[in-house]
């Protein structure tokens, strides 16, 4: 257990997860016959123009074929060693235009939650979701503005064991307000942190956290009429149930003491992740009870 100057611990947990890795995409596509089609539509759209929409007819074309691939059996037999059956389980990209300081693409591409290996087809959608988002009008533009040749680009997907989060949230460890080296900032919202990342309209809660100091300053308070959440029951079919928030109800915002602590484990938590990776870091993470669960941690572009 690592704890920092102040003797707060940093303490953090990971879900259990495996990832479909790079290639397994055009596996699918050598598969099921349609690669020669998708190769030839991906050269297209390298020069497509937009003002008369061959980029969004190109993109839709894309998309459409990504969208009935699925992964092989031999994928799905190896995350049932690694996975319950009956667990929930989300598919979150991990493409390699993501994820680096230059370009965190933070929010671009598809991320799935509860799903399950029971219902293979769902699953199998699930995950084809998250390929086809490589061909979003939106992503193929961002590469485009940063340069990077749209043949490129490649998608792996990442399966994690689905948390059922009381808070969610995004971390940086660098004031992303001011650049303040010191301060880890943080966005929190109630529920699932698709909160955060589907730009649900509302404002988070935003607490700035001193990494040398047990000073804790709450921007801002949270005012999401709606949470998202998974339910312990039900189907797994990619959908989240959303529930009126109860603001009464949520420690954050009626337990002063509660804030400080949440806010001081945060500035533990980023400051241990910053220095263990060597840079700034967006990071993404939930608390479930007590625990606080890191799901994803990226160079944070400054």
């Amino acid at each position: 257990l690592v704890y920092n100057d102040q003797g707060i611990p940093a303490a953090f947990k990971v879900p259990s997860g495996a990832v479909l890795p790079f290639g397994s995409m055009e596996d699918a596509l050598k598969k099921s016959g349609s690669l020669e089609s998708f190769t030839s539509l991906l050269d297209k759209i390298e020069t497509a123009e937009i003002e008369n929409g061959e980029l969004d007819t190109l993109s839709s074309e894309l998309q459409a074929i990504v969208s009935l691939l699925s992964p092989t059996e031999e994928a799905i037999k190896s995350l049932k060693i690694i996975f319950p059956e009956d667990g929930r389980l989300i598919v979150r990209s991990s493409a390699n235009v993501e994820d680096l300081a230059g370009m965190s693409a933070a929010g671009l591409y598809e991320s799935i939650p509860n799903v399950s290996l029971s219902d293979p087809t769902n699953f199998g959608s699930a995950v084809a979701r998250v390929w086809a988002s490589l061909y979003t009008r939106r992503a193929i533009l961002s590469r485009r503005v940063a340069g990077v040749p749209q043949g490129d680009a490649k998608m792996a997907v990442l399966v994690q064991e689905m948390l059922e989060p009381e808070l969610s949230f995004v971390l940086h460890t660098v004031s992303p307000s001011d650049h303040d080296t010191r301060v880890v900032e943080a966005e929190v919202a109630p529920g699932l942190g698709e909160t955060l990342a589907a730009g649900t309209r509302g404002t988070p809660w935003r607490l700035s956290c001193d990494k040398f100091d047990t000073d804790v300053a709450t921007l801002a308070f949270a005012n999401f009429s709606e949470e998202m959440r998974v339910l312990s029951s039900g189907p797994t079919d990619g959908e989240v149930v959303k529930l009126t928030v109860d603001y009464s109800t949520k420690p954050l915002s009626v337990d002063r003491t509660f804030r400080q602590k949440f806010g001081q484990r945060l500035a533990a938590v980023g400051q241990y992740l910053e220095q263990r990776f060597g840079s700034a870091q967006d990071v993404e993470g939930c608390m479930v009870g007590e625990d606080i669960y890191i799901v994803q941690s990226r160079p944070q572009p400054l």
